[in-house]
């Protein structure tokens, strides 16, 4: 038989997609239950739970990453896999930003660039300002800095709604929606410039915190003073998280920006790059329990990996506090 007889279906034509999205699925889940471990862990103890308010928010925007994922992925096969030869290829673009992902994957998206992006601002200040931060750093403030985040992504997306019904409601986009077609270039260019920069300033912010810290250490002859040495392991643990999301998403948020404009990447290629972004949600337990002694202990404590780790492991907010002033600045 030719292959000029051959009649491809649609589940054939758009096999690589599919198994992208069955990714998208997969990724998607194992981030939102690793984050939910998170959310569990820091909030099971009254100290780490105001000690680590941002981290928590950090942890429910990766969530909200893995669930848009997820969805995404669930509902992209079942569109594809329902298709026939009379299915429309194009739709109204509002029907395409009320579809639930749209909205899921830029709440998902700005949410956690934001909170990293302060958490760098909170590292910086803690090195290069010390006597204001622990005058002005506490879990109030913090609790401050979390609603900032929550209201600057809700906006966000509200202003992306509000664009799209107003000025693009009657406009026709493909039937499998993405953030360019339901809420057009403008937003989906703001979209990058947050995702992007957000990591990227944090990046920066935290080497230079890290730098400042590991000089000052060598400035101390009689040793590692207590305070630097905790500020080291806490700017560690924060250039870790900014350095792969730098990685995981800022990079390739930048390959897609270039994308028709200055190179041509096969379509395929980058729906297994976005795969990249839910990665990124994924991470963070492993940089948590390397590198916060106070998230392993708990953790351990909480969910005993080990027959001996729940006799062996002292809960966090047992452990004798003998300096409680700099624990309320931390």
């Amino acid at each position: 038989m030719s292959q000029a007889n051959v009649t491809l279906t649609f589940e054939q034509i758009y096999a690589d997609y599919l198994r992208s999205y069955a990714l998208y699925v997969a990724v998607g889940a194992i981030a939102i239950f690793i984050n939910i471990i998170i959310v569990i862990i820091f909030s099971s103890s009254s100290q780490l739970r105001v000690k680590y308010q941002l981290l928590i928010a950090l942890a429910i925007g990766e969530l909200i990453n893995g669930v848009a994922f997820v969805v995404a992925g669930v509902t992209k096969q079942r569109l594809i896999l329902s298709m026939t030869n009379n299915t429309a290829m194009m739709r109204p673009v509002w029907s395409c930003a009320t579809e639930w992902y749209p909205g899921l994957l830029v709440l998902g998206a700005q949410w956690p660039a934001c909170v990293t992006l302060l958490l760098g601002l909170e590292r910086f200040a803690a090195v290069h300002f010390p006597v204001w931060y622990k005058v002005y750093m506490n879990g109030n403030t913090r609790f401050k800095m979390v609603v900032f985040s929550v209201v600057f992504s809700l906006v966000s997306l509200g202003i992306a709604f509000a664009q799209t019904y107003i000025f693009f409601d009657k406009n026709l986009t493909t039937f499998l929606c993405t953030i360019i077609g339901a809420y057009g270039t403008h937003y989906a260019a703001w979209n990058y410039i947050v995702t992007v920069f957000g990591y990227l300033f944090a990046f920066g912010l935290n080497a230079s915190a890290f730098l400042t810290a590991k000089s000052k250490s060598r400035l101390i002859k009689s040793g590692l003073n207590a305070d630097i040495g905790k500020e080291i392991t806490l700017v560690r643990l924060m250039l870790s998280i900014s350095f792969f999301s730098t990685l995981l998403v800022s990079i390739p948020n930048i390959i897609f920006w270039g994308q028709g404009k200055l190179w041509n990447i096969n379509h395929i290629a980058l729906s297994y790059l976005n795969v990249s972004f839910c990665a990124s949600s994924v991470i963070n337990i492993f940089i948590y329990i390397f590198f916060n002694k106070d998230f392993r202990m708990q953790l351990f404590h909480v969910i005993p990996i080990c027959p001996w780790s729940k006799s062996a492991v002292t809960p966090v907010n047992q452990i004798p506090n003998h300096n409680a002033a700099l624990s309320t600045t931390r």
